[in-house]
């Protein structure tokens, strides 16, 4: 992949990006095998016409600060090691940031994250542990805690203050469900399968809403002057309905002043800015030209 620097960055900063030291391993990866068939299929064809700007690793080079930090101190386990395991006829490999020798064998994983993974961890974290996971149990070491160690890039201690609902602090620990033997190795196996469809067959299956992290339309009842809206409804209908019972609009349908019903077309944000492979893929294209 050939990195850009198109937002004109210090030359340091564009050579830490792209110097990454990260080795892959084996025929899939833990993170490439949780994530979306197709995005695999196409990074594979189109590798050498791969571009991603210097700007757009950023927070991925923090996140690479904070484990080189964590092998300072590290007592109790192991920091930064891949194992392997065999599926069927491919290699699964994946590599953990901590592995702490306690009793409960607890397997850390340090995200630099928004604020608003707060709300509740998303799938894939669960899926990238509980794999890890698997693939610890497989090599010998014995795990039965799961940890997502977040630390709050945009955490404001002013916004903590004024909301209760908001992270109280910078770093928070969360603790991730632990899925069965049994369970981990199915999906492993269903996982290997849908990505070999697509790599040795070139039988690919299209992401999914939560693939393309879809936003669905909305009808959003706003006010002049007030950044956020009043409230977000699915469609039309309720958000008149909404409105008239909270007395934003009278009873014939007028609108009193300043409020507007607005509608907000869905968004497949993956796709438009955070996909490396999009301007390759025929289900873009398709979503975009309907």
């Amino acid at each position: 992949m050939k990195i850009t620097n198109r937002a004109n960055l210090p030359d340091a900063l564009v050579r830490a990006v792209a110097n990454d030291p990260y080795v892959g391993g084996g025929d899939v990866s833990v993170t490439t095998l949780i994530g979306p068939p197709q995005i695999h299929y196409l990074r594979h064809k189109y590798e050498n016409d791969l571009e991603e700007d210097a700007i757009d690793r950023i927070w991925s080079l923090l996140g690479q600060a904070v484990h080189t930090i964590l092998e300072r101190a590290e007592q109790l386990g192991l920091t930064e090691k891949r194992l392997y395991m065999p599926v069927g006829k491919w290699n699964l490999s994946g590599q953990f940031d901590r592995l702490v020798f306690t009793p409960e064998g607890i397997l850390q994983d340090y995200k630099v994250t928004s604020t608003w993974t707060s709300l509740g961890p998303k799938p894939e974290w669960e899926a990238q542990l509980n794999v890890l996971a698997h693939l610890c149990r497989h090599n010998g070491y014995d795990v039965s805690r799961l940890e997502i160690v977040a630390i709050y890039r945009d955490w404001s201690r002013a916004q903590a203050m004024r909301s209760p609902d908001y992270p109280q602090q910078m770093v928070r620990v969360v603790t991730i469900p632990v899925w069965t033997a049994d369970v981990a190795h199915h999906y492993i196996e269903q996982r290997v399968d849908l990505h070999q469809q697509a790599i040795l067959l070139e039988q690919v299956q299209p992401c999914s809403n939560e693939d393309r992290w879809y936003r669905g339309e909305e009808w959003a009842v706003t006010k002049a002057g007030r950044k956020s809206a009043l409230r977000c409804l699915a469609t039309y209908e309720e958000a008149k309905t909404w409105a008239t019972e909270n007395g934003h609009l009278k009873p014939d349908g007028t609108a009193l002043a300043g409020i507007s019903l607005v509608h907000r077309p869905g968004k497949n944000v993956r796709c438009e800015s955070y996909c490396s492979v999009s301007r390759f893929c025929p289900q873009w294209a398709g979503l975009q030209n309907p």
